[in-house]
């Protein structure tokens, strides 16, 4: 199991600099940060004044949804990833 777990961290080293490639972003952290990013402004974007006429049940269902995605971003995880795969 521990060399499945070490080739499985190599395979990642390899295909980090692809996986951030036309990204701006540096490491795994900084990525999460991004993501939670972009859902933070498709949230108030729900409640921008172009959405007036919209159901707000609506809106509330599409920002709860955002929410929770955010509340499931792997921020421990994807800073572990940084500290494995710095090394």
């Amino acid at each position: 199991l521990n060399g499945e777990i070490q080739e499985f961290i190599e395979e990642l080293k390899q295909d980090r600099e692809k996986r951030f490639l036309n990204t701006g972003v540096r490491d795994y952290s900084e990525l999460g940060l991004l993501l939670y990013s972009y859902l933070n402004i498709c949230q108030n974007t729900l409640f921008d004044e172009h959405f007036d006429g919209e159901e707000s049940h609506l809106k509330i269902d599409v920002y709860n949804l955002l929410e929770t995605a955010k509340n499931l971003l792997p921020h421990n995880e994807l800073e572990f990833l940084d500290k494995v795969l710095g090394e």
